[in-house]
């Protein structure tokens, strides 16, 4: 490309030689970086594309290996941006890839932590234990994950912050996959309130909150009497939802039960009043 363009230059210009040599160069490198570019957004406007209207599973599958891809690509595209302006300007990129494989030889056991980073990343996205857009708990910290790459994983915690966890940490996790999660809420009861009433309310509660939400995964359920505290006796409502919505559903079921206790002159969550 830099002969064509020198050419170029020579004939169409009254340059020096070494000054058209000089812009060649700079010219090659300036297209290259345009090509690669354009390439490593075609390719991500691919994957976009094939995201939409895609059923919700299959489109969770997708987002991961497109997390993937898209992080893999942007490698690829540096190195090959890296090698070719090199070699456009001039310097011999065999001697510097060899070198590179020697250095990375030399450097391979301190760099262990690395390279166990990526093989269990490959392997979490081959075995499809984690998706882009799951809810996960890693240690204490439990959030949504936003992108997965040959490195790193990232969580957005319910807080808001973003987490960036190495791949090869991820020795032990919990996932909230597709088929939701309990949204429990236990209420203690003066055990003066008659208990029939008291569970059948609750239902009805549970019942009118998946009515109007839409979120139920399932019908709500009562269990009854679960256990005691001091003078009451503690009741609990369950219901599956999708992990992103069990706060918003717990919070919301306690401001439901309360209301409708407050109406039979009860006192939930504490003694009768």
């Amino acid at each position: 490309m830099t002969a064509a363009l020198e050419e170029l230059l020579g004939r169409w210009t009254m340059l020096e030689a070494a000054t058209a040599h000089l812009i060649a160069r700079l010219a090659a490198v300036a297209i290259t970086g345009a090509v690669l570019l354009f390439a490593y957004r075609l390719v991500v406007g691919v994957i976009a594309r094939l995201l939409r209207d895609r059923p919700g599973h299959e489109a969770a599958r997708l987002r991961t290996f497109a997390s993937l891809l898209t992080s893999l690509t942007r490698w690829v595209v540096g190195f090959v941006a890296v090698a070719i302006v090199l070699r456009e300007l001039g310097v011999d990129v065999l001697p510097v890839l060899i070198s590179a494989g020697v250095l990375g030889l030399a450097i391979g056991f301190g760099a262990q932590a690395l390279i166990r980073d990526v093989i269990t990343g490959f392997f979490l996205l081959f075995e499809g234990l984690i998706h882009v857009g799951d809810v996960v708990q890693v240690g204490s910290s439990t959030g949504t994950v936003e992108s997965i790459g040959l490195r790193i994983m990232t969580l957005r915690l319910d807080d808001g912050a973003l987490r960036v966890i190495p791949n090869g940490q991820l020795t032990e996790f919990t996932t909230y996959g597709a088929g939701g999660v309990r949204a429990t809420v236990d209420v203690p009861v003066s055990r003066d309130v008659p208990l029939d009433r008291a569970i059948e309310l609750l239902r009805q509660v549970g019942e009118a909150w998946a009515r109007e939400s839409g979120a139920a995964l399932d019908a709500p359920q009562v269990p009854g009497i679960i256990g005691f505290s001091g003078s009451d006796v503690v009741l609990r409502l369950t219901v599956r939802v999708p992990p992103e919505r069990r706060l918003a559903a717990e919070a919301e079921l306690r401001r439901r039960i309360k209301t409708a206790f407050d109406r039979e002159h009860w006192s939930p969550f504490g003694a009768a009043g």
